[in-house]
């Protein structure tokens, strides 16, 4: 989709992405629970979702969070479409948790694809900057802006990188997720030569691995600054692998924080036993660990920012 002509308008500085080549490697749950901190902070914080696949970790749709705007529906990303196709800022649902704004993502962001590739020949490399235009007249108002990112096209993810200042790729141990790793600087250095200089890869980190493999996690690291440069930071914070916490937290739109705040009236397991509860109830212990690794790798994610920024 890139070409030679320029068409630059300035990311905010307080923009980071959280993307990468390939789904499952923690990235929308990551950029949920990076904006649900930043919120709960006190921070008024934007999450924009540029993904076709609706994860809902936040429980929008799901449990109706937050203050939908007057109007057509701006679920399932047809808000997000509808910006770029009328020329219009960005509208989110409002107070998803206090503090925080969300534009979700859904089916209608793939429908985006055919929309540029139909605008290409008029509007040439400025069709890539639809997105940073939408943000634009509402950037002021937010704190912090986190992009979702969508790791199945090349265009909707260029999309997102001309919109943002920072980017921030996580990645598992296996080889197809280094081989996405691929696919991400490519864009980012498409990117950043021909319409947004500011671009800068603020660090990586590995996600949904065991902490104590550190051999393995020497090797990947090496992988990681092969793809995203040498001088690519990486956070020291491991998110480890606890399927039915993550699992149990997602189904009920709520961040590993909320989740483990539930465990004083948590179910036990001779509730569920006596027919008092079902199994869902029950809080699992080891939901706390998992809190409080993504808490500290959201806290490393802001000091890389801020340190890239200075």
């Amino acid at each position: 989709m890139l070409s030679d002509t320029k068409d630059f308008v300035e990311p905010p500085p307080n923009a980071v992405m959280i993307g990468t080549g390939k789904g499952g490697v923690g990235k929308s749950t990551i950029a949920a629970h990076k904006a649900a901190w930043h919120a709960a902070r006190g921070e008024r914080t934007l999450l924009v979702c540029v993904t076709g696949q609706d994860d809902d970790d936040l429980g929008i749709e799901r449990f109706g969070r937050g203050i939908r705007p007057e109007g057509p529906s701006v679920l399932n990303g047809q808000g997000l479409f509808r910006a770029i196709q009328e020329r219009t800022p960005l509208v989110p649902v409002r107070e998803v948790r206090p503090n925080l704004d969300v534009v979700p993502g859904g089916e209608a962001v793939g429908e985006l694809l055919a929309l540029l590739t139909a605008r290409l020949p008029v509007e040439g490399i400025g069709v890539v900057s639809s997105l940073a235009r939408a943000l634009a007249p509402l950037a002021a108002w937010y704190d912090q802006i986190v992009f979702d990112s969508a790791p199945e096209q090349d265009s909707l993810e260029q999309l997102a990188l001309a919109a943002c200042r920072w980017l921030f790729v996580p990645t598992r141990s296996d080889d197809a997720s280094i081989r996405g790793m691929r696919r991400i600087a490519r864009n980012y250095k498409l990117v950043r030569k021909q319409l947004n200089p500011q671009l800068q890869v603020v660090g990586a980190c590995l996600y949904g691995s065991n902490p104590s493999a550190t051999q393995l996690h020497s090797e990947v690291r090496a992988e990681i600054m092969k793809e995203l440069g040498p001088s690519t930071p990486m956070a020291a914070r491991v998110v480890g692998y606890r399927e039915m916490p993550a699992v149990n937290a997602r189904r009920k739109g709520l961040t590993f924080s909320e989740y483990a705040a539930l465990l004083p009236t948590s179910a036990k397991s001779y509730d569920v036993a006596a027919g008092r509860a079902a199994r869902a109830d029950v809080v699992p212990q080891s939901i706390q660990p998992l809190a409080a690794e993504m808490d500290r790798l959201n806290s490393e994610i802001d000091e890389l920012c801020r340190k890239a920024a200075t």
